[in-house]
């Protein structure tokens, strides 16, 4: 547990994690030293897990905050990446909300006006469960771009934890370790969505992701990114894996934040929820699984997917607007997403696989002659470290 010296009720503290990483940690804090500030009162809270690694202790210990009141900790013993982060939400008690970030982050210079603005707006909504300072600018669980529909809004709803810049409240965070305490891995299994994060056999994001989908609640995205990722070499990450790098705001604005029930919601799966509006289909109906990502569809009587499934296609879109649920929306006539009536069987069904408008559709032009070089040349030795490593 970490004791702090003083509870500031008013004010949002930056509580930075970290390991054994000098060179990330380094880069992460030159941007938050980097960035602008509405005013010189904010904490910030230092972290580290215990490593052993005595030249990142020193530098902690010396490093210079002129915005506000700097705290470190060192832990003494090794928590893992899990509990640590467990311990760190706890520190929103002492605080109006806090911005976790992680060693491999890097902020936009304007990521702490945007978190003031939102948790003034949706800080106390408890159909809130975090607020994120990363946009996600691809569907991680099966390695596609993923866009949110562009509303009017410079914020949107979304079932998809976020890990890589994110802020609670008090009450979020309670209302999390409430739900966590009473929840066994097997009530986590039962929860509906995608299988790849129920088998994380080390990440907090999986109980939240679970906590998330099983009570309804939504996580706050902005529509640019507030924070951007090196996925350095570590507990998860790779080797400056460009792959999870997005776009970085680079100037402030007035942010259009309406109202909760006037934004876009997107479920776990990463479907927009007004397709059941746009197709006259209620969700007790109706299984929305446009990315493939669903195991059961709960015996529903329709489906709505890019895959190919052994029932008959009540109607099809094609896969041409984007974002990928405008061609429902506008009722673009094609072969990419498919509408299925599940009580009707296709005989003529062969294999489970994807619409082949699906790779096209998210290569986005990309050229096909580097994608083929890299392959060639990359691939085979990735193959081989594998084998023999």
């Amino acid at each position: 547990m970490i004791k702090l010296p003083f509870v500031e009720k008013d004010k949002i503290a930056i509580v930075v994690v970290g390991y054994n990483r000098i060179k990330s940690l380094s880069r992460l804090l030159n941007s938050l030293l980097a960035a602008k500030y509405s005013h010189g009162d904010i904490p910030l809270i230092i972290s580290i897990d215990a490593s052993g690694c005595e030249d990142l202790y020193e530098y902690v210990e010396k490093f210079e905050w002129p915005y506000g009141t700097k705290y470190v900790n060192i832990e003494k013993e090794r928590l893992g990446l899990k509990k640590h982060i467990y311990q760190c939400g706890d520190l929103t008690k002492n605080f109006k909300a806090i911005i976790l970030l992680e060693d491999d982050l890097f902020v936009s210079p304007y990521f702490y006006s945007y978190t003031e603005k939102v948790v003034d707006k949706y800080g106390e909504d408890n159909r809130i469960a975090e607020i994120s300072l990363y946009k996600n600018e691809s569907n991680g669980i099966i390695g596609v771009p993923f866009v949110n529909i562009q509303d009017g809004n410079d914020v949107f709803l979304m079932q998809d934890v976020s890990t890589w810049g994110q802020c609670w409240t008090e009450n979020m965070w309670k209302s999390f370790v409430s739900w966590r305490d009473t929840h066994t891995e097997e009530d986590i299994q039962n929860v509906d969505m995608p299988e790849r994060i129920k088998k994380w056999t080390r990440a907090w994001s999986k109980y939240f992701n679970a906590y998330v989908a099983d009570t309804g609640k939504h996580v706050l995205f902005p529509n640019i990114s507030l924070t951007t990722n090196f996925s350095d070499a570590g507990e998860h990450g790779g080797d400056n894996n460009s792959i999870v790098q997005v776009n970085l705001l680079q100037n402030d604005f007035d942010y259009r934040l309406n109202d909760l029930d006037k934004l876009v919601k997107y479920d776990i799966f990463a479907n927009n929820e007004l397709i059941y509006d746009w197709l006259g289909i209620t969700c007790e109906e109706l299984s929305l699984d446009l990315y493939g990502m669903r195991k059961s569809h709960n015996n529903k009587r329709y489906i709505l997917s890019c895959l190919k499934l052994p029932y008959q296609v009540s109607k099809s879109f094609a896969l041409n607007m984007r974002p990928i649920e405008l061609n429902i929306k506008f009722n673009i006539e094609g072969n990419g997403i498919f509408l299925y009536d599940t009580t009707i069987p296709n005989k003529k069904w062969r294999k489970k696989e994807y619409s082949k408008e699906l790779t096209p559709y998210f290569l986005q032009g990309f050229n096909l002659k580097l994608l083929i070089k890299y392959m060639v040349t990359v691939f085979p030795k990735t193959v081989m470290k594998k084998i023999f490593r």
